[in-house]
């Protein structure tokens, strides 16, 4: 069910019920398309959030209970709805007959003005959606979204400038339709014309699903057009549209529409007969079906946004790293030859007398090597002989001088592929956005995403999620880290010196731990925990992996390694094949 003018009739008396006569304390906009206000009631005593976002696809209204995280700089529109609103009192929450309107009323008093009334007005026009502020003359103060006049656009949406409602395209709606206009509308139609494009053409309201159901109610078939309707038919359907109208008064019956999996895919505030009844799940109010549907739909779109763009900024740093191993492992490799220019200087040294200006290369024994097999240096002919040995030997020192720093860029370099490869596998386990949001902190701490906010941000911010918990058959406690944060947290931090700690052999993972309060771990507690390092790591669907374990107090972070990295001694290997059964027991698949 789209977010349409008869969802909207019945959301706007529910959230009225719940926020008249509260008082607005805190304005947030957590991103570009959203606000959020924050509204204290006196009696009862309760606190609600309302989210009003313009998003094209899930644009919608309804209270929240999680807090919103939000920008460190409010951005204007924010700013300025705090100006004007904040520490107001709603009067009432409204809507236009059959619009797609909600109409905010607050009463703010400022001590030069005295007591002033504004309209904070949220049209839900889909891609058009948008949230205006209006004074007391009607007037527009500001919009999330200003709007020039053009050909194309009747209205300006503009500071200054006096607010018009979204001009209606038809003339009839459930409300205001009469059986003569009604017989009017299908008269000048075309007789080959479905009735159901008869409605969404001339009849504004009524979204598609709804069409849908008012003909199933009444009884015409979808695919009838105009010139095969009998006129008790289309007296049939008439009374089933204006029946709508009325039912915008009653109390609603919200529903869930679920999915295969029984996922809630779809809301209804009423009972859709046209779908089948197995499938539907009741609501206990619709603002709770919308939260269930729209929002979360959102937030998964949102989730699968950041979670793209994590891992293209995580595989753009694996290549890179990559290249620059490749690179080094070159220059390792030249300068492994140091051994080869000492000895190619050495003999020319002792063979100057047998080089003449302009030889390109000198053939003579080696007499390191035990049957003083020949050796063929490469001479450069605009050089002198002492020139050539000079040459050789400036090689051998700067080769000899640059292997110690390659090979600790190269070891630097791998640690960095290590991490790299943590990261990508943090992301392959199930998260939540609270997760991904660590992740996302992670990495722009580790300069591979840009830092949002110009603000430099507080040192040491401690771990907000906690790592999930799993209890074995036997009532044993199994943490898993989901990120390096956690895996820090709890290695380091959570973890007594007899507990045990596993993870999957040289493969990127989480840190797994059991709780042993100093008891010896029984064969099945462990092996249960070693699926669960095998699950939560890059070896998923993989079989005979090698898994370490050992106790916390054999582990230790070197200084400066990367989040999540430990190095650990006295330790054992479990080859494991994952169990299904033990997974699906803690509900992984």
């Amino acid at each position: 069910m789209p977010f349409d003018a008869y969802s909207i009739a019945h959301l706007t008396k529910e959230l009225n019920e719940r926020l008249q006569n509260s008082r607005i304390d805190k304005i947030y906009q957590p991103d570009k398309e959203t606000i959020i206000v924050e509204v204290f009631h006196p009696f009862p005593r309760r606190e609600h959030r309302l989210l009003i976002t313009v998003h094209p696809q899930f644009y919608r209204a309804h209270l929240i209970t999680e807090k919103p995280v939000n920008p460190v700089r409010p951005p204007a529109f924010c700013m300025l709805l705090r100006k004007y609103l904040q520490g107001g009192r709603i009067i009432q929450l409204d809507q236009p007959p059959w619009e797609r309107i909600i109409r905010i009323q607050v009463e703010v008093y400022h001590p030069e003005a005295g007591l002033t009334t504004f309209a904070l007005i949220f049209e839900a026009m889909g891609p058009s959606s948008n949230l205006i502020l209006v004074n007391g003359e009607g007037l527009i103060i500001d919009a999330l979204r200003r709007l020039a006049e053009t050909p194309q656009r009747e209205r300006e949406i503009m500071p200054g400038k006096p607010y018009l409602p979204p001009p209606a395209p038809e003339l009839y709606h459930p409300g205001n339709l009469t059986w003569t206009a009604f017989e009017r509308i299908l008269q000048f139609s075309a007789g080959e014309q479905p009735i159901a494009d008869v409605l969404a053409k001339e009849l504004f309201g009524l979204s598609r699903p709804l069409q849908l159901e008012i003909m199933h109610r009444a009884g015409v078939p979808a695919t009838l057009t105009v010139a095969t309707a009998t006129t008790e038919l289309r007296r049939r359907l008439y009374d089933e549209i204006t029946a709508w109208h009325w039912q915008t008064t009653a109390e609603p019956d919200c529903l869930l529409y679920l999915d295969s999996s029984g996922s809630p895919v779809d809301f209804f505030p009423y009972q859709p007969r046209h779908l089948p009844v197995e499938r539907l799940q009741p609501a206990p109010d619709l603002n709770s079906a919308i939260v269930a549907t729209l929002h979360q739909r959102n937030q998964d779109a949102i989730f699968q946004q950041k979670r793209n763009q994590l891992k293209k900024a995580i595989k753009k740093a694996i290549t890179k790293a990559a290249k620059k191993q490749e690179r080094q492992e070159a220059e390792l490799a030249g300068a492994a030859e140091a051994d080869t220019y000492r000895l190619y200087g050495e003999l020319i040294q002792v063979h100057l007398h047998e080089i003449k200006r302009g030889q390109t290369e000198l053939v003579v024994p080696n007499y390191y090597h035990p049957q003083a097999a020949a050796v063929t240096i490469p001479l450069d002919p605009a050089l002198s002989p002492v020139a050539n040995s000079q040459l050789y030997y400036k090689k051998y020192n700067k080769a000899k001088s640059g292997q110690e720093k390659i090979r600790a860029q190269l070891a630097r370099t791998k640690l960095e592929l290590e991490y790299y490869s943590s990261l990508e596998s943090s992301l392959a386990n199930p998260l939540s956005l609270t997760d991904l949001s660590e992740i996302e902190a992670e990495m722009i701490e580790a300069g591979l995403l840009k830092r949002q906010s110009r603000s430099k941000p507080a040192a040491n911010v401690p771990v907000c999620n906690r790592p999930s918990r799993f209890v074995s058959a036997g009532g044993w406690e199994i943490l898993v880290g989901r990120n390096n944060k956690q895996n820090d947290q709890l290695t380091m931090k959570t973890a007594a010196p007899h507990d045990l700690w596993l993870h999957t052999q040289k493969i990127p993972g989480s840190h797994v731990l059991i709780r042993t309060q100093g008891r010896p771990v029984p064969p099945d507690v462990l092996l249960e925990a070693a699926n669960l390092a095998v699950y939560f790591s890059k070896a998923r669907g993989s079989s005979k992996v090698p898994v370490d374990y050992t106790e916390k107090r054999h582990l230790r972070k070197p200084s400066g390694a990367p989040p999540g990295f430990v190095v650990y001694t006295r330790y054992q290997t479990l080859y494991v094949n994952p169990d299904p059964e033990i997974l699906e027991r803690h509900g992984l698949k």
